[in-house]
């Protein structure tokens, strides 16, 4: 190798001739430099004989990916490889893979760790490059100040998991970011954040106890603050019994309805058949007559009852989605009456 970096890959010390061939190109990232970037070479990253043949197999496959533009599977393996071998080189890699992603925080981060971990083992070119890198992405960050009121809380930064309480400032990248506290037996909190570059900022999460209790429907209420659950006042009496009211209008109606034929009907055959006193008719008709008045009277009284009932059902949908707390307000009030061939309502709404 001598002492300076390749501008391609190095894999001959692997025995793969044919494929150093074809993969001792420059692999060149634009937004890094003004130039070209290389990645470090395959044999530059596991120059040691003992380094394991799964690491060398997912290095030479994130190579692969990079060049095919999949950077984000290019990552994944070369995260593999580092995970097998935590050799400081394939760092390098990690980092130009989360700079072509926009990732900026875990591109400084990691940057970060190449440089410290290298030390004077990388090349003063390379240093002068990464340092340039490093500038570049520390216009592209910003820093969030967290602050949680349970400790042991999770907090989630887009894909990233953190624990409360948080050693330090987050730093992220700039643009929206998705924050997410959470932590058993309290409600959840997201929120969306717009974060400028070399932006400060500070969050605030409170979280709030969260307790299910089953009421007597069996159906789990959750209440946020750990209170107790506002008393279940059952369905509305109002509207039964109002539905009921017309219910039982209308069979009287029918019931009322039916007589009133059946003596209609007795006093036509009166005035067909021939025999029949004057008194008798009169007596016949009477009966029709009252009949036919007491159905009229039912089937008002249910038509009004049914228009009351189904405005005391609307009032009490709404009443039960949102509970009135002005105290003495005058609730809706309706009564009906009845009267010699009437019927009537009066009341308050």
């Amino acid at each position: 190798m001598g002492g300076s970096y390749p501008s391609g890959l190095l894999v001959r010390r692997f025995g793969f001739a044919r494929r150093a061939r074809a993969l001792a190109v420059v692999l060149s990232l634009a937004p890094l430099a003004a130039g070209s970037a290389a990645l470090v070479g395959a044999g530059e990253a596991f120059a040691q004989p003992s380094k394991a043949d799964e690491a060398k197999s997912r290095y030479m496959k994130g190579v692969e990916l990079h060049e095919e533009g999949d950077f984000q599977a290019a990552l994944i393996e070369f995260r593999r490889s580092y995970e097998l071998v935590p050799n400081y080189h394939v760092l390098y890699n990690i980092g130009q893979e989360y700079f072509q992603l926009g990732d900026y925080s875990n591109a400084l981060r990691t940057f970060e760790q190449y440089l410290a971990d290298g030390g004077k083992r990388i090349q003063p070119e390379r240093q002068t490059e990464v340092n340039g890198y490093l500038d570049k992405l520390r216009g592209r960050i910003a820093t969030v100040n967290v602050k949680i009121n349970v400790e042991g809380a999770e907090l989630r930064v887009d894909d990233q998991v953190n624990s409360s309480p948080i050693p330090g400032p987050v730093v992220v990248s700039a643009g929206k970011r998705r924050f997410e506290v959470s932590k058993q037996g309290y409600r959840t909190i997201k929120r969306t954040e717009e974060l400028a570059g070399q932006e400060t900022k500070e969050l605030v999460f409170d979280l709030q106890p969260e307790t299910m209790i089953t009421n007597g429907d069996n159906k789990q209420i959750i209440v946020v603050g750990g209170g107790t659950p506002p008393p279940d006042d059952g369905p509305p009496i109002g509207p039964i019994v109002g539905w009921s009211i017309t219910g039982a209008l209308a069979i009287g109606a029918g019931v009322f309805g039916g007589i009133a034929l059946s003596n209609q009907s007795s006093l036509d055959e009166l005035k067909r058949e021939p025999g029949h006193t004057e008194a008798e008719l009169d007596d016949a008709a009477s009966n029709a007559r009252a009949m036919a008045i007491a159905t009229d009277v039912f089937i008002g009284a249910a038509v009004i009852g049914a228009g009351l009932s189904t405005y005391f059902t609307i009032d009490a949908v709404i009443s039960s989605d949102k509970k009135d707390t002005t105290k003495g307000e005058a609730k809706p009030t309706a009564k009906v009456s009845f009267g010699p061939g009437s019927v009537g309502v009066s009341g308050s709404f």
